[in-house]
């Protein structure tokens, strides 16, 4: 297609409107006009004309750019500045096509009668000529047959591709009359283009959680001047209202019974959010997140997760966690359609084992036996008894097999007990057999399936057309729950690609876990064992685990137009394609928006006593390594300001050092400078939240020395977070964060790739899980372009070229690394004197505080 230019018609408009009232530059950017808030840094321009690069092109790209640099809303501003443009050539070129249809048929009417007169391939003779045709302005040589020149002419415009097509047809075999070559270009452009000449990208964003959608929602509507028809799905726990959904255990279930019980107002009702003004074009709020629709819907008495399903549908923008687009079934149960479209998936650093989840199954014997139970009901009331029937067989032969004595396990550590097919003894292929899990028996349950699902769908329909006067139309006896039907689909899927012939077959591993039941757990409950009884010792789960991520991500690929990765912390990228089955055609790796002299780096390679820092299994015992760690700690923390975050490997080495101090009494002494909080392992979000509360608050009252928070990678604290400014001064990263090597999944994993040539070997792949994690860290601190911080690395394997060239771009080309903690410390407190001494006017006094103490939550 053309670009566009300034003489393009300004009567060819897109269909995203600009809010005059918000202030913004235009920047002609890779050919495209993009409407900016204020001068772009280098790398947000390098961000846009990569992205804009890789749309015009249709291809799959990976943008690194680390947190601060203004990422989101050079993503958003570069899509939708695309998306206006793309739009504006699509309608230019429809313009032009349509010209050329009409000079066609104007010089070569017998052509245009032979397709689409009487005599042509579309004629319908037994049709009667229209009112058209008897019009006094006719021309009588035209008339012919049955058709008019304007009915040909109309139904030339009307099947405008298939026209197209007749005339570069033609064009070969003879000299068309009063078109040109260029016409004929014009054409031949338009015929290439196919479904995305008239198709309007829709924008599928995707985040890791709710808190960064509405982020993203924030920085749209208040920073951007684009204004179009947006969207936001979220999940039931964030927008349901009824009281007795939002008091029950499982908010999904309890929705899903009381729509289809019809006592759900909200639900009968969601559509008057629909008409509502404030949601409309123009409307205030035009652009909304989840808060905004659940307070439009409340006084509406309404539903707002169905109300935003539906505007979804219709929306150009839709934002969703990436789960939504990721996972098949949650992909179709909320109706979002990839076909021709774009995804963006921002914080993708962990897309390769989302995807792998998104692929793989897991049903515990408890939740068959439940399936049974319920198919059993429907069978005793003579509800599609065959069908329920078949769907109870597989339940009780799945159920029957997991609970079967004397079974053998590969796998075993304190708890859990694994066995994992294909064995040598026993191909995947036997054991679908054993299991009676035949092609022709999977088709039945398939067939089962649909015609259960068609049935409750007629009941809905029933219970929609007479209305919430009439409750009683999908009694709870009348259909199996939405949960069991769940379990029914995630295995047909799962046994779809685990089937001889297909092309996935080999990428599973079918594996049995016998775990203790954690309902009898504690020892309070033991002692009320009559309570439990009826509760088994240990659940039984069946798991089809994907080692492959592309059985998803694949499928994702091969429908969209383009999908985008990005991070601020991607890095290393070997893997993503290979491991995605994606060909990204481009990657881009931004520099930090932060000036060199507002950060350091260090690699430490040996603690204050000498004693080599290396957090490995078999020296993290060492007292000498956990004493020297721990004065190194505390050496930073007397000298760090305000907040400071120290990352380990694992909560055993956490909790292992955290003792240690105690006993010496090194703690004592970090608390002399720092206010201890430890990250919890386990517990609820709202107990994590408190803690997080408690830090903050710590900080940012004056008078106070500064607080450390002591975390894991991959942990609540290492992810996600924004510890700016006086939150996060320092970060110091100790050891590398492997995976567990003992771990059944990790152990699969690379032996699957150590068997797969095309992928990385699995030592390779274990290594990169290493360091994104360690880099994810990396970026708490540092998070806009006035912000300042340390990074420390209190590990000797950071000294090493190798080791340092797997840190994200903005990182690696600034890390000073020493051998003596001496010489590191004397570099680190001259950083924090020039910085401290640059913002001396914005820091408070410091006056004697309170005795400093730990605080961690129990677990």
């Amino acid at each position: 297609m053309p670009k566009p230019t300034d003489t393009d018609s300004p009567a060819i408009q897109g269909d995203i409107r600009l809010d005059s009232s918000v202030k913004s530059t235009m920047y002609y950017i890779g050919g495209v006009p993009v409407h900016f808030p204020f001068v772009p840094y280098p790398s947000q321009l390098g961000m846009m004309n990569h992205m804009i690069r890789a749309l015009n092109k249709a291809q799959n790209t990976m943008i690194e750019s680390p947190t601060g640099s203004g990422k989101s809303l050079a993503l958003l501003c570069a899509t939708l500045a695309w998306r206006q443009s793309f739009v504006v050539r699509q309608r230019k070129m429809q313009e032009n096509v349509r010209q050329i249809i009409t000079r066609f048929c104007m010089h070569n009417t017998m052509l245009l009668r032979s397709r689409y007169g009487s005599n042509g391939t579309d004629a319908d003779p037994d049709k009667k000529p229209d009112a058209m045709e008897t019009h006094a302005s006719e021309k009588p040589d035209i008339l012919s047959n049955n058709y008019s020149f304007v009915t040909l002419q109309a139904r030339a415009q009307t099947l405008q591709s298939e026209t197209v097509d007749f005339i570069l047809d033609t064009s070969k075999k003879q000299t068309l009359v009063g078109l040109s070559k260029d016409d004929l270009a014009t054409l031949g452009e338009y015929q290439d283009a196919g479904k995305s000449a008239t198709q309007r990208p829709r924008i599928f964003f995707g985040t890791r959680t709710h808190k960064q959608v509405a982020q993203l929602v924030n920085e749209l509507r208040s920073k951007t001047p684009y204004r179009l028809r947006t969207a936001v799905l979220g999940s039931r726990a964030q927008t349901c209202t009824h009281p007795k959904a939002k008091r029950a255990e499982s908010v999904d279930d309890t929705c899903r019974q009381l729509r289809d019980d019809n006592n759900c107002g909200a639900y009968t009702g969601f559509r008057r959010v629909l008409g509502s003004k404030k949601l409309a074009e123009g409307g205030e709020l035009e652009i909304w997140d989840l808060e905004d629709i659940v307070s439009v819907a409340r006084p509406l008495v309404a539903c707002s997760y169905y109300a935003s399903r539906e505007l979804a549908a219709t929306a150009k923008l839709v934002f969703c966690p990436y789960n939504y687009i990721l996972d098949p079934a949650v992909r179709k149960a909320v109706g979002i359609e990839l076909e021709g479209n774009i995804v963006i998936l921002d914080e993708a650093h962990n897309i390769e084992n989302a995807a792998r989840d998104a692929g793989s199954f897991e049903v515990s014997d408890l939740q068959l036996a439940s399936l049974a139970h319920e198919c059993s009901g429907m069978f005793d009331h003579g509800i599609l008894r065959n069908e329920h029937l078949v769907l109870k067989s597989l339940a009780d032969t799945l159920a029957a097999w997991l609970q079967r004595d004397g079974a053998a396990f590969e796998y075993c550590d304190y708890e859990t007990q694994t066995s994992v097919w294909p064995k040598p003894e026993c191909s995947v292929d036997t054991l679908l057999t054993d299991l009676a899990l035949t092609p022709d028996y999977i088709s039945q349950v398939k067939s089962a399936q649909a015609k259960i699902e068609d049935y409750i769908a007629s009941l809905r329909t029933q219970s929609n057309e007479h209305g919430p006067e009439d409750p009683e139309l999908l009694p709870r006896d009348k259909h199996v729950s939405a949960g069991a039907l769940r379990v029914v689909e995630g295995l047909l899927r799962v046994l779809k690609h685990v089937a001889h012939g297909s092309k996935f077959a080999t990428d599973f591993r079918i594996a049995v876990v016998r775990h203790p039941n954690p309902e009898l757990r504690t020892s309070q409950k033991r002692k009320r064992q009559s309570v439990f009884e009826s509760k088994p010792a240990f659940i039984n789960t069946l798991s089809f685990w994907t080692m492959n991520p592309g059985v998803v991500f694949s499928e994702i690929a091969e429908q969209t137009r383009s999908i985008v990765l990005t991070s601020g912390t991607l890095s290393p990228l070997d893997s993503y394609a290979s491991e995605l089955q994606v060909d990204f055609a481009s990657t881009l790796e931004a520099n930090h928006v932060i000036a060199p002299s507002r950060f350091c780096a260090l690699a430490v390679e040996c603690g204050p006593s000498g004693v080599r820092l290396e957090a490995k299994y078999r020296t993290s015992d060492q007292l000498e390594f956990q004493d020297d760690v721990g004065e190194a700690i505390r050496a930073i923390a007397a000298r760090s300001p305000d907040g400071m975050l120290v990352f380990m490997p694992s909560y055993a080495l956490l909790n292992k050092l955290i003792a240690r101090w105690e006993a010496t009494g090194r703690l004592a002494e970090i608390r002399s400078h720092k206010t201890v909080f430890v990250e919890p392992q386990g517990g609820t979000k709202d107990q994590f939240d408190k803690l997080l509360l408690s830090y903050r608050k710590h900080l940012s009252e004056p008078n106070e020395t500064g607080a450390v928070m002591f975390g894991v990678f991959r942990g609540k604290v290492s992810e996600g977070i924004d510890f700016s400014d006086h939150f996060c001064r320092t970060v110091v990263n100790i050891g590398i964060p492997f995976p567990a090597f003992k771990d059944v999944k990790v152990m699969l994993k690379r032996e699957y790739n150590n068997e797969h040539t095309m992928l990385l070997n699995g030592s390779k792949w274990y290594d990169i899980q290493a360091f994104r994690a360690v880099n994810q860290a990396l970026g708490r601190c540092l998070r806009h372009k006035d912000d300042w911080g340390a990074i420390i690395m209190l590990e000797a394997r950071f000294v090493q070229n190798a080791n340092i060239a797997r840190l994200s771009k903005w990182v690696r080309g600034h890390m000073r690394v020493f051998g003596r903690f001496e010489n590191a410390k004397q570099y680190l407190d001259a950083f924090y004197d020039e910085r401290i001494s640059e913002d001396a006017k914005d820091m408070p006094q410091v006056l004697d505080a309170e005795e400093n103490v730990t605080i961690v939550l129990d677990e």
